[in-house]
């Protein structure tokens, strides 16, 4: 009976082993970061942008439709850039308006908050974000037409 039972224990070892061999071998597990994606906002951009001017005397209000152009650096979670932008008016002859100026900000993933007459942005996807900006023209400083 000992005999038995030492053979069908190494029988019942040896048929499972070689019906293991014959089976696909399964996929990896796939990886999982811990870490959090972090947006950056350094870099080249390009953008549009559009909204209404308030006049005041000769300045009458008007909407407001240009583009900009702008790079960033970016420190940590602290940011420097430069902007220009140029926007098309009807502002009483006045037909265009444009400025050049500094911006510093301070980003926290998505968003960044910065300086540059007020303002912040949001990142909607990877390529897109959207932002509010408030600029003050000095209607004594607007060239008018001859």
């Amino acid at each position: 009976m000992l005999r038995f039972a030492a053979s069908a224990t190494v029988l019942a070892m040896t048929s499972s082993a070689a019906v293991a061999a014959d089976l696909p071998t399964p996929p990896p597990a796939p990886v999982l970061s811990t870490t959090p994606i972090v947006y950056n906002w350094p870099g080249l951009y390009v953008g549009a942008h559009g909204g209404w001017g308030f006049g005041h005397d000769l300045l009458q209000d008007r909407f407001v439709v240009g583009g900009q152009v702008g790079y960033n650096w970016q420190f940590n979670q602290f940011l420097l850039g430069v902007e220009g932008d140029g926007s098309f008016v009807d502002w009483g002859g006045v037909e265009a308006v444009g400025t050049a100026r500094l911006r510093g900000g301070w980003a926290i993933d998505r968003f960044l908050l910065y300086a540059t007459g007020g303002g912040g942005e949001f990142w909607i996807t990877n390529n897109f974000s959207a932002g509010v900006e408030y600029l003050h023209y000095d209607e004594d400083e607007i060239p008018r037409p001859t």
